[in-house]
């Protein structure tokens, strides 16, 4: 049960009782656990949400795993009301006042979807499409369950000051380790994985923040492809694949847009696109910078690239932050932090020594840990890349 606190600002924050979404306005950052945000941004400064899926929105080439096993479909059912109250209540509670009335117009005639996964869906899997005149946004009970998961464990991590690069190594393990390798063959869930335990939400603290950051990414998510109705974007196999990036940019913009409406910085985005960096392809898995910038250009809709994070760095800490006065420092924060992932964009031997650590380091490298990976990095790359 969390405590409905309002205070005297502008910030909203979506916080829960029962883990059903109700906004809650708040600046009283010291009261706040985002309160510390470095360790958190640095590690994973990922923050804007790359949706994919059929037909709007399309995952690039990405291996499709088979998470049934993980997360057994008698749990996803269990679970679909309340994550699926959770959205609405977002949908409607924490977005649609902020929204202007052409906007709200599009908002209303959305209908919103939310699956059970079939074999081989792509874990992280939400979309958009249009479906005899009406407006469709999927959001699959798995991939929400993945990304409350995520944000739980993420929380439970950084408040007891354990590397934040276990949740890297996950993602990148589903990305690049066969099914066989893991331990009775197949797919640990998330939290398991990265020995989480069962009572992580019982602190206060990690619980307001694991619930701050999964509804600020699953609002981000619904106004990504909310965007994409709303500007009428063709479907991937009607237009270029430069097209098709324009358009992800445009729905990222409005996404943003709207949450600097709400007072509403986009850490809680870190979670996904933290997940989908790792397993979606990445420059350090082509041979050369030409099969790299062929993939760009012929085959991927939404990659990950310098320019599009240079984009959005701007976009965040210049006239986003100018908007917000009384939180421009975290906002420019965000920004700022973005421009240093370029960095890990261009590092191929970084990437492909992530890939040979997930590939064979023992599972056990994804417990709790106070040190990132650098020794297993070690071991696994030098004079092997």
């Amino acid at each position: 049960m969390h405590a409905e606190k309002i205070h005297n600002s502008v910030l909203v924050l979506f916080v829960l009782t029962n883990r059903v979404a109700v906004p809650v306005v708040s600046t009283e950052w010291g009261a706040m656990p985002v309160i510390k945000p470095i360790n958190l941004v640095i590690t994973a400064i990922l923050a804007i949400v790359v949706a994919g899926g059929e037909p709007l929105l399309t995952p690039g080439a990405v291996q499709a795993q088979d998470m049934r096993q993980a997360y057994p479909q008698e749990i996803l059912q269990k679970d679909a009301g309340r994550l699926e109250t959770a959205i609405r209540k977002i949908a409607d509670i924490g977005i649609r006042p902020s929204l202007k009335p052409n906007e709200q117009q599009v908002f209303d005639r959305i209908d919103f979807q939310f699956p059970l996964p079939k074999r081989n869906d792509y874990y992280l899997n939400f979309y958009a499409y249009l479906h005899k005149g009406r407006s469709v946004v999927v959001m699959p009970v798995l991939s929400l369950k993945i990304m409350e998961d995520l944000a739980t464990a993420y929380a439970w991590l950084f408040y007891n000051n354990y590397s934040l690069s276990t949740v890297d190594l996950y993602f990148t393990m589903l990305q690049h380790r066969p099914r066989r390798k893991f331990r009775n063959g197949t797919y640990p869930p998330l939290l398991d994985a990265l020995g989480i335990p069962k009572n992580a939400l019982d602190n206060p603290q990690v619980d307001k923040l694991s619930l701050s950051f999964r509804n600020e990414a699953f609002a981000f998510i619904l106004l990504h492809e909310m965007g994409h109705i709303l500007f009428r974007h063709k479907g991937y196999d009607e237009i270029t694949k430069a097209q098709a990036r324009a358009d992800e940019t445009q729905s990222d913009r409005f996404a943003l847009n709207v949450l600097e409406r709400t007072g509403t910085p986009p850490l809680g985005a870190v979670l996904f696109f933290q997940a989908q960096f790792y397993s979606m392809p990445h420059k350090g898995e082509f041979k050369s910078e030409d099969a790299w910038q062929d993939y760009l250009h012929k085959r991927s809709t939404h990659p990950l690239t310098g320019d599009r994070l240079k984009d959005m760095a701007r976009y965040i800490s210049g006239p986003l932050a100018d908007r917000r006065p009384n939180e421009k420092v975290i906002w420019k924060f965000i920004g700022q932090g973005l421009t240093t992932i370029i960095g890990i964009l261009n590092d191929v031997e970084l990437q492909r020594c992530m890939k040979l650590v997930a590939q064979n380091s023992p599972i056990e490298i994804l417990l709790p840990r106070r040190q990132d990976a650098s020794l297993e990095m070690n071991e696994n790359c030098i004079g092997r890349r």
